[in-house]
């Protein structure tokens, strides 16, 4: 049921040749037979891309698909790139600032609704619990744009992943992993002088920082950069200040692998046993394979809370809307008959993506297929009461929200600020507070004087729409909280 409730970069001339010629301009193969481009970043699922690929086509002679998964910084170049020079996929993936990610795409003309008539089949939409489609979120002037590709409470980054055979050389326990961020450092201090391997392998080039940062801010105050107890970015909350110190003191001691790495370089050297300690997302395990390092040889823990106990939590938001219909297709048709096809809950995708030990998907039942015994702890992990809770969701409290720049607006401009400004804290072995304040200051600034803009023009919108002073940061906020 479908209801409320319910710098574009330029490339180099190689790489712009390479990607927009290889992903082709003819719209049909040999025999009349459409070819459907889809573009992604999940270069682990390659092969499993190939497989389904042959089996719809095997299922639809009419229709094959062209998949094509680029490196994640490239992706973020070249899919605008796509658009602009109009050889812009048909499907798409894009997952960036949830639960804005509609409202952004409509803003660049990137995206088509997902039924060619704009309204999706009501056997479709129930193959979701129910308050899956949102105005506002997935859903537009009632028509439906996306669904939850991943669910949201396994599904998300916050889990601490340990190598068994270097915690066993040091003489700890993997069923008993620090629980504390003093028990970190402890552990960490045993494993850098019981073995040759590094203590933590955290990536911190650009917004990777972010596996590492997510984990801990999670038990201090939250993964999300922006306050909706008080309706207001937040970088600056005191919670969020400690935890930052306690990166840096990680890194004076020692125990974060050294240099600035991509994430790549670090799932690498963990992979690798060189490092005992890695933290990621439920998407790890399946990566972590590809490398080398089976489920088997690897424990997952929970991330670790400061000293005082916990005062935050994971979000658990509307963030799995990922693809997308792009909106220069000209088999509208086609790609519905897939995103059909695929979201089939004892389908073939399904069951090969399980298989693959990719994670969860919102519209299976994650506990019948799950077999991986890394996905297996995750589960049990996320199901453990306060770990993620359900974030404040100012669009159901102001509906107008759907129809607002502000917020979009004030994260636009540099979108990854916050992690450029730790990353530079790190390097430079400086407080973060000062940038940490002047981030969110202009930030701020921005949104509430475009919403007073808005306001003024006639929109229902103001600063109380993002603002839920009942919200506890380590409770749900449920959907009697909101007044519509």
């Amino acid at each position: 049921m479908i209801g409320k409730r319910a710098s574009m970069v330029a490339l180099g001339a190689t790489v712009l040749a390479t990607t927009l010629v290889a992903c082709g301009t003819d719209a049909v193969g040999n025999k009349g037979q459409i070819t459907l481009k889809i573009w992604d970043y999940s270069a682990e699922q390659v092969e499993f891309h190939k497989k389904v690929s042959e089996q719809f086509t095997k299922e639809h002679p009419g229709i094959k698909l062209e998949w094509r998964s680029i490196a994640q910084d490239e992706y973020k170049k070249t899919l605008p790139l796509a658009f602009q020079s109009k050889q812009a996929p048909d499907i798409f993936y894009w997952s960036d600032n949830p639960p804005n990610t509609m409202a952004q795409l409509l803003s660049q003309q990137w995206i088509k609704p997902l039924h060619p008539s704009g309204k999706v089949p009501d056997d479709f939409t129930k193959r979701w619990p129910d308050g899956s489609f949102v105005e506002g979120i997935n859903v537009s002037e009632g028509k439906a744009y996306a669904f939850p590709f991943s669910e949201n409470l396994y599904w998300g980054p916050g889990y601490m992943f340990l190598h068994n055979d270097l915690f066993k050389q040091a003489g700890l326990d993997t069923a008993n992993p620090p629980k504390t961020w003093s028990e970190l450092k402890a552990a960490c201090a045993k494993i850098k002088a019981a073995t040759k391997a590094e203590c933590i392998a955290s990536p911190s080039k650009g917004r990777e920082l972010q596996r590492l940062w997510y984990a801990l801010a999670a038990g201090a105050r939250t993964d999300l950069f922006f306050d909706y107890k008080n309706g207001k970015f937040s970088l600056d909350d005191p919670k969020l200040l400690e935890t930052f110190a306690f990166i840096q003191d990680l890194q004076m001691a020692g125990y974060i692998a050294p240099g600035t790495n991509d994430k790549n370089f670090s799932r690498q050297q963990f992979a690798a046993g060189q490092a005992a300690i890695y933290f990621d997302g439920t998407w790890a395990p399946s990566v972590l394979n590809t490398l080398g390092l089976p489920s088997g040889k690897l424990t997952v823990a929970p991330h670790p809370h400061p000293d005082g106990g916990t005062t935050g939590a994971l979000a658990r938001q509307f963030d799995g809307n990922k693809y997308w219909v792009g909106s220069q297709t000209t088999h509208h048709e086609a790609a519905w008959t897939f995103l059909e096809w695929m979201t089939k809950p004892d389908g073939y995708f399904v069951q090969e993506y399980f298989k693959g030990g990719f994670g969860t998907l919102a519209f299976a039942d994650n506990k019948k297929y799950v077999s991986d015994p890394a996905v297996k702890q995750i589960l049990k992990i996320a199901e453990q009461p306060g770990f993620r809770v359900t974030v404040p969701v100012p669009v159901l409290k102001c509906s107008d929200l759907s129809k607002s720049k502000a917020y979009l607006e004030a994260i636009s401009k540099r979108p990854d600020w916050e992690f450029e400004s730790m990353v530079e804290a790190l390097v430079g072995g400086k407080p973060l507070g000062p940038s940490a304040t002047a981030l969110v200051t202009e930030r701020n600034t921005i949104l509430d004087a475009k919403l007073k803009e808005e306001a003024a023009a006639g929109l229902k919108v103001s600063k109380d729409c993002y603002t839920f002073p009942d919200w506890q940061y380590t409770a749900d906020y449920g959907l009697d909280k909101y007044s519509q």
